[in-house]
């Protein structure tokens, strides 16, 4: 298990070649698992101990995993013959739905009412997680072997 997070590390930037389903989805567990834990603690010392800290250190690692993370997707989409370039789908996906969800609160905070409705927000949501889970599909593809 620890081969395949520190082989994830070492190709950092590296984009070609291929990932096997468990390359893939140890990697996954881990960042997952690193992020709940980080969370947790962070708002243990929040609503527990009072003490008022941010979450910077979760920001800090999510920027650590996040070019891993994307070189390691692409592999994995490459072992499954699928082309890399449909990550771009989620991720412009994922940035519309932020940048909506964050116009609506910040006019939302003023009583000034939003250029849209929530029912598109709404819609950008859902189509957001369901191309998440069209991806966790073609993540559990077997290789091309």
């Amino acid at each position: 298990m620890w081969e395949s997070i520190k082989g994830t590390f070492v190709k950092y930037f590296r984009f070609g070649g291929l990932a096997g389903r468990k390359e893939f989805w140890i990697w996954a567990f881990m960042v997952l698992t690193v992020s709940v834990v980080l969370l947790g603690l962070l708002t243990g010392f929040i609503f527990i101990l009072h003490v008022n800290c941010t979450i910077v250190p979760l920001f800090l690692f999510w920027l650590v995993v996040f070019f891993p993370s994307l070189t390691v997707a692409v592999r994995r989409l490459r072992d499954a013959n699928v082309s890399p370039w449909f990550l771009l789908i989620p991720a412009v996906l994922f940035v519309v739905t932020f940048l909506v969800l964050f116009d609506l609160s910040l006019s939302n905070m003023d009583g000034s009412p939003a250029n849209y409705s929530d029912a598109f927000a709404f819609t950008l949501s859902a189509l957001s997680a369901a191309t998440g889970f069209v991806f966790l599909i073609l993540f559990c593809l077997p290789s091309k072997k």
